[in-house]
């Protein structure tokens, strides 16, 4: 194709925030390679992009598979010949349960996909990024990474580490043209939060700390990521931005 043309690698894309993120980058004219567990939601979305006129092509697995994030990178590359943006949004809910009642497993399979995916993928992109003299990282990581979360432990300590990983990494490519910031999310809409598993009282006490006394929307969290992904951010790196609705000002 051309290297005329910003592309973005997106995991978690299939819906939810990554989709969002994958339809507003297109709509900037980014082309996109879409990562998710979900092989036809992925392809569905990078076919969107294409019908767009834009590049577009997808890749299914699990992001904890160190091999997963090279193949990223090298469909990147082939796609228009290199990488400026990575959007590590791929993550999962927790079994809920309190510390004590976790099974080591549960605890592990947070840490591997909520955390070890987002380090495999800065991993493998930052060569490709700093390649390029200029490159965005943001990184999805969440409210309760800042404040804990009674009932999910594992997943609130694997969203902390994020947070550590954007803040160690600012720092370590801070001269190289790369910028790498992080959104903390609260609750925001999605596919997870009708499932019988996600519990009725923990939802509720959530939306009891929103200020704004609503959930957030996909959208709304892509156009922030779509800002620090873009030329406006520029002197502000290894940086937390809230989307809580007020909830982090307690």
């Amino acid at each position: 194709m051309t290297d005329s043309i910003r592309t973005a690698i997106v995991t978690g894309a299939a819906n939810g925030i990554g989709s969002a993120v994958v339809d507003k980058l297109a709509s900037l004219g980014i082309a996109v390679v879409a990562v998710d567990l979900d092989a036809d939601g992925a392809a569905a979305v990078a076919s969107r992009v294409r019908d767009s006129g834009l590049p577009a092509t997808s890749l299914a697995g699990d992001v904890s598979d160190p091999a997963l994030s090279v193949a990223a990178v090298d469909a990147a590359v082939g796609l228009t010949g290199g990488l400026d943006i990575l959007v590590n949004n791929a993550g999962k809910g927790t079994v809920q349960a309190a510390i004590a009642d976790t099974e080591l497993e549960n605890w592990r399979r947070d840490i591997e996909v909520n955390l070890t995916g987002q380090f495999l993928f800065c991993r493998a992109a930052i060569p490709a990024l700093i390649a390029r003299g200029w490159g965005r990282i943001v990184n999805v990581a969440s409210a309760s990474g800042m404040e804990g979360l009674a009932l999910a432990g594992g997943y609130a300590a694997a969203k902390a580490g994020v947070i550590a990983l954007t803040k160690t990494l600012g720092k370590e490519l801070a001269q190289t043209g790369v910028i790498v910031n992080a959104v903390a999310p609260a609750l925001i809409r999605s596919e997870m939060l009708s499932r019988p598993t996600f519990r009725r009282e923990m939802l509720e006490s959530l939306l009891a700390r929103i200020p704004m006394g609503r959930v957030g929307e996909p959208s709304e969290v892509a156009e922030m990521i779509a800002f620090l992904a873009s030329d406006a951010v520029s002197f502000s790196t290894g940086a937390v931005f809230d989307l809580s609705g007020g909830r982090a000002t307690y």
